[in-house]
C-alpha cells in the first residue's frame, strides 16, 4: 500500500509541476505528458502518448534526436539543454533532457523538462541591446542607427558572399553557431551581440581581395594566400569608424590566430586572443569543413567532429571546443 501511496504521490507532483515534463521508455516510447507539457508545447498528450519520440520531430531532425538519445544511454551522469526557438507558436523554451538509469546504470528511459522562457528571453534580448546601445562611445549613434549601420555591413557581406556560390550564406551560419556557443556558457548578455555580429562581419574585409582569388578553383600560390591573409585587416579598416568601443573589430581582426600561436595576423597565443575570436574559430572552421567547395565535397559530421576535437590546444581553445562538442554530439550543432 506503501508503495502505490508513493506512486500516486509522484504522479501527482509531475502533474502539477509548472514545468513540462515528457517521459519514455528505453525505446523512446512516450509514456508519460503532464498537462504543463501540453500547455508550454501546445500539444494533446492523447496524439503523442505510446508514440515514439522520434514521431514529434519532423524527419529532418531525427538524425539529431537519435544522437541525443544514444548520448544519454553512454553518458549516466550527464544531462544536457538545449534551446528550442519555436517559430509555429512563437514561442522560446528550454528543453532539460535527463536519463532515467537502474541500479546498474542502464537506462531505462528518459525525462525531457521543458521551460516556457519566452518572455524571459525577450527581456534579457531587450536588456542586451539596450545595454549596448549605453556603451556606444558616439552620443548620436543611438540604437537604431547602428542596427542600420550593422544590417548595411551585413548587406555588404551577403554581396561578397554572392559572389562566391560555395560560400554564399557562410557568414551567417558561422554566427548561428558562435552565438550558440556563447549562450550555452553565459547566456544572453551584451557580448553575445558583439560576437553575433562580429561573426556575421568576419569575413567582410574579402572585399578587398581579388575575385579572381576568392573564386580560384585550385590551390592558392603562397603569394595569393599572403594577400587573403590580409582580408581581416581589410576588415578592420572597414569598421573602425562604426566601432568606437572596439567591442568588434579586435574579434574580428584576429579570428584567424591560433591557440598554440602559430596563426595570423599576429601570432597571439592562449588567452590572449579575444574570447570572441576563439570561438569564432572554430564556428568558421567547422562550416568551412562542412561546406561544398569546388575542390571537394562536404565533409562529413563525424570527421569534422574529430578535426575539431584533435585541433583542441593546437588550433583551437580546448575549453570552447568541449563546449562545441557538448552541443554538436547532443544535435544542437548540425
Amino acid at each position: 500500500m506503501d508503495n502505490l501511496f508513493s506512486c500516486n504521490l509522484y504522479r501527482l507532483l509531475l502533474e502539477q509541476l509548472p514545468e513540462g515534463v515528457i517521459v519514455t521508455d528505453a525505446q523512446g516510447k512516450i509514456l508519460f505528458v503532464n498537462p504543463a507539457a501540453e500547455r508550454i508545447r501546445n500539444l494533446k498528450k492523447e496524439d503523442i502518448l505510446q508514440h515514439n519520440v522520434l514521431g514529434c520531430h519532423a524527419p529532418a531532425s531525427h538524425e539529431k534526436v537519435t544522437r541525443a538519445i544514444e548520448f544519454l544511454r553512454a553518458h549516466p551522469d550527464k544531462t544536457y539543454h538545449r534551446m528550442v526557438n519555436d517559430q509555429l507558436n512563437k514561442k522560446v523554451y528550454e528543453n532539460t533532457y535527463t536519463g532515467i538509469y537502474d541500479a546498474e546504470k542502464t537506462m531505462q528511459g528518459m525525462a525531457v523538462i521543458t521551460h516556457d522562457v519566452t518572455e524571459k528571453r525577450r527581456a534579457e534580448e531587450l536588456q542586451a541591446t539596450a545595454s549596448r546601445a549605453q556603451n556606444i562611445e558616439l552620443e548620436n549613434m543611438r540604437l537604431q542607427y547602428h542596427q542600420l549601420l550593422m544590417t548595411s555591413m551585413e548587406a555588404l557581406t551577403n554581396v561578397l558572399e554572392a559572389r562566391d556560390e560555395y560560400t554564399n550564406g557562410h557568414s551567417k551560419r558561422v554566427a548561428d553557431i558562435a552565438s550558440k556557443l556563447y549562450e550555452h556558457q553565459y547566456g544572453i548578455t551584451d557580448t553575445y551581440l558583439d560576437i553575433q555580429w562580429a561573426a556575421k562581419l568576419h569575413d567582410i574585409g574579402k572585399i578587398g581581395i581579388s575575385d579572381l582569388i576568392i573564386n580560384k578553383p585550385g590551390k592558392l600560390t603562397s603569394a595569393e594566400y599572403e594577400l587573403v591573409k590580409n582580408h581581416s585587416r581589410i576588415g578592420v579598416d572597414i569598421l573602425k569608424n562604426l566601432d568606437p568601443g572596439e567591442r568588434l573589430t579586435p574579434t574580428i581582426l584576429h579570428h584567424h590566430e591560433r591557440f598554440d600561436g602559430k596563426g595570423y595576423p599576429l601570432g597571439l597565443a592562449g588567452y590572449a586572443i579575444p574570447m570572441g575570436s576563439r570561438i569564432i574559430a572554430i564556428a568558421d572552421t567547422y562550416d568551412a569543413m562542412r561546406s561544398c567547395r569546388p575542390y571537394r565535397k562536404p565533409i562529413s559530421f563525424e570527421n569534422c567532429i574529430a578535426e575539431i576535437r584533435n585541433n583542441a590546444g593546437k588550433q583551437f581553445d580546448p575549453e570552447w571546443v568541449n563546449v562545441f562538442l557538448d552541443l554538436a554530439n547532443t544535435g544542437s550543432i548540425d
